[in-house]
Formats: structure tokens, C-alpha cells, sequence
């Protein structure tokens, strides 16, 4: 796609200077020279508005004259082509944009000619995208397509054919200058054919199930653009490829190559600006072979399926500008470029910070997620002066060196911290107001803690958040009315603080659109809920995620579950994983989503066993509290009642967990 935005952007540029050339200049002096013998006395103002106009005109007028006719044997060629493909089909699974593009191929205008493009002097066919045209079938050696002996511009890509007996015919289109044949199930080794498209600037067989030698590319002198990623290439990465004389960008990810990076030392005659090397086999005590490729700006190691810790040492790169090292177990790392503008360092079981980092003046970009980072993060991070997006999450941080200020004072418009989940600490002091309208904040946990004050009120900034936490703390605040408008927000958990007031009030009517549990017990909140207080909460307590929730750092990807403590008879109990069903299995009566069994199932126990030793009366509550359980937004607010009944039917003494007063108990939505 890049090719052909470069190619098209450059024939309309030629087009355009062509009309200037020959066109423009002669009507253009005999319009003026009519003009002005026709009224040599208008005003200056009057001659320049028709000096514009005139120009427009021209342009316009030279631009519709020379849009391309279709030449007939070209027309020909396409119609037969059209119908070696009768039957189109398009799989939009695999390729969404897919559309029949060959059917729109019924007259002799060019603009019914969908994916082509004819010359403007010749009305020959030079370009023709077919990418996810739904072709399908066989595409054979004799087929019209190789008849279109002009083509620079081909794209195939996305289709589906049986057979590749057309592979060794693509030698007959030797003016092609951009080939793309990706994600077409190619198999077997790099079609010879191809060595002889000596203009090849931009060649894509990524994705596809290659193997064998680079050979065939060898000689393809004026090659810019080559990707061979997602196939099953395996072996060391010659340095034939790496010098081939025009080559700037070489994608070889996701590949089976082995071997160490002392083997592409073969610098001298590169002209490699890109590099992408992600998920192969190879492993390195230093980054020094590749440090010397003069031009090299753009480099991906990340994600090299090694068993032992990767030494990443460099004495400098001089051009590297974006670099990624994500999913490499790294035991020691030391770069030095002065001109680095990204770095990704996520999953590297790094556990401390890189203190080379410091001396990266034009650094932009860092990411260093899912790692092992232990402590404060430490107040030089905030300093640097060119640094805008930050990446923390998914590691086991817990306060900043320094005032939290620092963070607003720095160049920083970006920053991810996880989730934020700083739970367990021995955070002091009162948590910063710095959350505004860019914040991507999903998950706020800093319970059990020492934190005072208040909530911060830039919290209704998050309008992602679904999880707030800051149970077992010292906050002494009112209840959080300001939050009701949060769309996303599932679950409020103020427990064990020092919250005061009325949890109702007429003036500040709940909403909370998607809530489903909240637990305020063990503060001091007043008054009485009204019987109406449920009534908009009717979402489920437990849902069963439509796909996994995915936060992708540079090529990793995350889950994240929240978790709180249910406080009941004075007992704290963790509900580990809020979402997925693991924790409620292992109960035997227990039914309902997200659980496979059914409460409406039509099967009765039948043994002794299964059905328990408890009565009758004394079963159905149960009953009724595994449906609440698995169904209930009520949940919570259920099993207290629960209780409650089970100790009125048997005598034994009440929870002491109560809606008012002392120790307060969970509150739910209703079922």
C-alpha cells in the first residue's frame, strides 16, 4: 500500500507538470493577448481577477483533456481476464476490505475499470491493484493478465488460488517496478521469475508459507522495499541480502532465522535504513555488527525465542532513531545514540531502570511495560527534555522519587501507568489531582494504604475508568455524588475510610449508568436508603467479556483483572478476579452464567450426594443464593439477606453486618 500511494502521489505530480509544459503556457499568452486587445483600459483589479480565473480555468480544462482513454486491445485483455474469474468469492473474515473489483469491468469508460489505471498518452495499462479482489481458483501460465506487457504496478495480494502455475510467467512483465504478492498461500522456495524484474523497486511476499534461499533477490539492483515476513525462512540472514545495492527497507519478521548477529557483518556496502527482525531465533552478546550500518534509523530485535539472558551492548549507534528489544530476557543493556527518538524495552524482565537512558537527549518514546521494576520511579525520568509518551504499566512500582508535581512539570502529554494499581504499600499523604481529559486511567487501586484527605476530584476527568479502589485507608472525604456521570464505572469499593454524610441525598439523584458493586462498609455515612435506591442498577454482577481486554505496549499484549476483599462477620475474604468463572466453580448446586450449568435445567439429582443432607426449607435458600450469585447484580446485597434468613430459620445469631452504622456491609445492584 505504500508503494502505491508513492506511485500515484509521483503520476499525478508527471501528469500535472506535463499539462504545465506543453499546455498551459500557450493558452494562457493567447487568452491574455485576446483579453487585452479586446479591452486594453480595464482596471488592474479587474485584469488580475481574470488572470486567476484564467489560470483555474486552464487547469482544469487541460486536466479533463488529458484523463486517459482506454485503449481497445487493453479493454479486450481485461474483459478476458474478468472471465477467467466467473465466480468471485470474498471472505471478509480474512480480509475486510475485500470487494469484486473485476466486476465493475463491463464498458469501454476507464472510470468503470475498478483497481486500474490507463497512461494518459497511450491508454495502455500501467498499473492494476487487485488486492482482495475475491479472485479465487486457479490463475494459469496462459492467462490475459500476462499480456499487459506495460504494467509497473501489480497487486495480487489477498487472493486465493489454488495453483501458482503462473509463477514462472511473471518474467514477461519486465517493466514491473512494484510487485505485490502477500498473504496468497505461496509455498515453496522465492519464484525464479522474479530475478528477472531487474526494475523492481518494491517487492511484498510477507505472509505467505516461503522457505529456501534469497537467491532470486539478489541481483534486483534497484530494490528499495522488501518484506518477507510471516513465512518459514530459516537459517543465518546473508550479507548478500543486507547489501543488496538500493535496499532501505527489509522486513524479515516472524521467520525461523538462527544464528547471531556477528554473522551480518557486513556493513560497509549497506544502505539499510529499516530493519525488522522480531520473532525469529537470534541471539547476541553484543548489538556492535549491527551498530555499524551507517544509515540504519529504524531496528526490531524484539521477541528473539532464546533460552538464555541476551547481552544488548552497543558502542554507539550514530543513526538509530526508533528501537525495539521487547520480549528478550536482557541481563545487561547499554546504548549509546545520540539521535534514539523511541525506545520499547517491555517484557525484558528488566528490574531496575536503565540508568543509560539519561543520556538520550532526543528520546520521545519509552516503553517499558511488563517488566520487574521495583520502587520509586526516579525523578530523572520527569527531567528529560524531549520525552512526551511513558509507558510503566505492569510493573510493581509503588510512589515517585520526589514531589508527584514533578510529573506535571514535566514535557510528558502521554503516560500509562497501569492500570494503576499501587495496593499494599506504605503511601502517605494525599493522592495528587492530576488526572485530566487525556488520561486513559481504566483500573485506580490503592488500597490498604495510609493515604489521607480526598478523593481527587479530577477522577471525573477519567471517562475509561471502571474500577476504583481505595479501601483501607485514612481518607476522610463525603461520598463521591461527583462520580455518578462516569459511563464506564463498575465497581466503588470505600471501605474501611473515614467517608461521613449521607449516602443519599435528593439533590444528588444516583445514577451511575454501568455500576455493580459497591462496598462502603466500615466509614461513617448517616441517614436511610430509600426503597427506589436499585432501581437504575440492573446491570449483571458477573459478565462474561466479549473478547479479552488487550493493552498492546509495542508487539505485547496484557490481562488485567481487577480484585477486592468482601468484609463479612469481620472476616475479609478476596474475590480474586471479579470477571472471568474459576471463582465460583467447585460448588456443586451453584448454576448460572458465567458457570456452564444451568438454573433452568430439567435434570434432578438423583443421589444422595448430590442433593446434600440439609432440609428442605434450608435448601431452597441456598438455591435461591447460588441463582443470586450468578445472576444477581445483587449478589452482595443477597447474601446478607441470606444470612440473615438462615440464621432466623436455625437460631443462630445475626450478621453483624448492617446498611447503617459501625460496620457497614457491601452494597450491590439488584438482581
Amino acid at each position: 500500500m505504500t508503494g502505491l500511494v508513492t506511485w500515484r502521489i509521483r503520476n499525478i505530480y508527471g501528469r500535472w507538470r506535463k499539462i504545465w509544459k506543453e499546455d498551459f503556457r500557450r493558452i494562457f499568452t493567447r487568452g491574455v493577448f485576446i483579453f487585452l486587445m479586446a479591452k486594453p483600459c480595464f482596471p488592474v483589479s479587474t485584469i488580475s481577477s481574470f488572470l486567476c480565473c484564467l489560470f483555474v480555468s486552464s487547469f482544469f480544462v487541460n486536466s479533463l483533456v488529458s484523463l486517459p482513454f482506454p485503449h481497445p486491445d487493453q479493454i479486450e485483455i481485461l474483459l478476458a481476464f474478468k472471465n477467467e474469474f466467473p465466480i468471485l468469492k470474498c471472505d471478509i473474515r480474512k480480509w475486510s476490505e475485500s470487494r469484486q473489483k473485476t466486476k465493475s469491468w463491463t464498458s469501454k469508460v476507464n472510470k468503470s475499470f475498478d483497481g486500474v489505471w490507463f497512461d494518459s498518452e497511450t491508454g495502455l495499462v500501467t498499473e492494476l491493484d487487485l488486492s482482495g479482489a475475491c479472485l479465487s481458483g486457479s490463475l494459469s501460465a496462459n492467462s490475459s493478465l500476462f499480456r499487459l506487457h506495460h504494467l509497473r504496478y501489480l497487486d495480487l495480494s489477498n487472493n486465493y488460488f489454488d495453483s501458482f502455475s503462473f509463477l514462472p510467467e511473471l518474467a514477461k512483465l519486465t517493466n514491473l517496478e512494484i510487485l505485490d504478492l502477500s498473504h496468497m498461500g505461496l509455498a515453496g522456495e522465492i519464484p525464479t521469475s522474479v530475478s528477472s524484474l531487474n526494475r523492481l523497486r518494491d517487492l511484498d511476499l510477507s505472509g505467505n508459507e516461503l522457505i529456501g534461499s534469497f537467491s532470486p533477490l539478489i541481483n534486483l539492483s534497484r530494490l528499495s522495499y522488501l518484506s518477507l515476513s510471516n513465512n518459514h525462512f530459516s537459517g543465518n540472514v546473508p550479507c548478500s541480502l543486507l547489501t543488496i545495492p538500493s535496499l532501505s527497507i527489509l522486513y524479515l519478521s516472524q521467520n525461523h532465522l538462527i544464528g547471531t548477529l556477528e554473522t551480518m557483518n557486513c556493513y560497509s556496502t549497506s544502505m539499510l535504513e529499516s530493519l525488522y527482525l522480531s520473532n525469529n531465533r537470534l541471539s547476541s552478546g553484543s548489538l556492535e555488527p549491527l551498530s555499524k550500518f551507517f544509515y540504519l534509523k529504524d531496528l526490531d530485535l524484539s521477541f528473539q525465542n532464546t533460552t538464555d539472558p541476551v547481552n544488548f551492548v552497543s558502542l554507539g549507534f550514530k543513526s538509530l532513531e526508533s528501537l525495539d528489544l521487547s520480549g528478550n530476557a536482557i541481563s545487561r543493556l547499554n546504548i549509546r545514540s545520540p539521535n534514539l527518538k523511541e525506545l520499547a524495552l517491555n517484557e525484558c524482565s528488566i528490574n531496575e531502570f536503565p540508568t543509560f537512558i539519561k543520556n538520550l537527549p532526543k528520546l520521545k518514546t519509552l516503553r517499558i511495560a511488563n517488566n520487574s521494576l521495583k520502587g520509586e520511579v526516579p525523578k530523572w525520568l520527569w527531567s528529560m527534555p524531549s520525552l512526551i509518551q511513558l509507558s510503566l504499566s505492569h510493573n510493581s512500582l509503588d510512589s515517585f522519587e520526589g514531589s508527584p508535581k514533578v510529573v506535571l512539570n514535566s514535557s510528558l502529554y502521554w503516560l500509562d501507568l497501569i492500570y494503576l494499581n499501587l495496593r499494599n504499600n506504605n503511601l502517605t499523604g494525599n493522592l495528587p489531582n492530576i488526572f485530566d481529559k487525556s488520561s486513559y486511567l481504566i483500573t485506580l487501586d490503592v488500597s490498604h494504604n495510609q493515604i489521607t484527605g480526598k478523593l481527587p476530584r479530577s477522577l471525573t476527568n477519567c471517562t475509561n475508568l471502571e474500577f476504583v479502589n481505595v479501601g483501607s485507608n485514612r481518607i476522610a472525604d463525603s461520598f463521591p455524588f461527583w462520580l455518578k456521570d462516569l459511563p464506564n464505572l463498575q465497581v466503588i469499593v470505600l471501605q474501611s475510610n473515614m467517608f461521613h454524610g449521607p449516602i443519599y441525598s435528593p439533590q444528588h439523584p444516583l445514577s451511575f449508568p454501568q455500576l455493580r458493586i459497591m462496598d462502603i462498609s466500615g466509614n461513617k455515612f448517616t441517614g436511610s436508603l430509600p426503597h427506589d435506591y436499585f432501581i437504575n442498577w440492573s446491570k449483571l454482577l458477573i459478565s462474561i467479556p466479549q473478547e479479552k481486554r488487550e493493552y498492546v505496549g509495542y508487539d505485547s499484549m496484557y490481562d488485567y483483572y481487577p480484585s477486592m476483599y468482601l468484609r463479612s462477620k469481620g472476616i475479609n475474604m478476596e474475590l480474586e478476579k471479579i470477571l472471568p468463572k474459576s471463582s465460583f466453580e467447585g460448588n456443586i448446586n451453584l448454576c448460572g452464567l458465567p458457570l456452564e450449568q444451568s438454573c433452568f435445567s430439567d435434570k434432578v439429582p438423583s443421589t444422595p450426594e448430590a442433593q446434600g443432607p440439609w432440609p428442605q426449607k434450608q435448601e431452597q435458600v441456598l438455591n435461591w443464593k447460588a441463582a443470586a450469585m450468578g445472576y444477581g447484580p445483587g449478589v452482595l446485597f443477597g447474601l446478607a439477606i441470606g444470612q440473615y434468613l438462615i440464621d432466623a430459620l436455625f437460631g443462630t445469631r445475626r450478621s453483624d453486618t448492617q446498611l447503617h452504622g459501625g460496620e457497614k456491609g457491601s452494597i450491590t445492584g439488584r438482581d
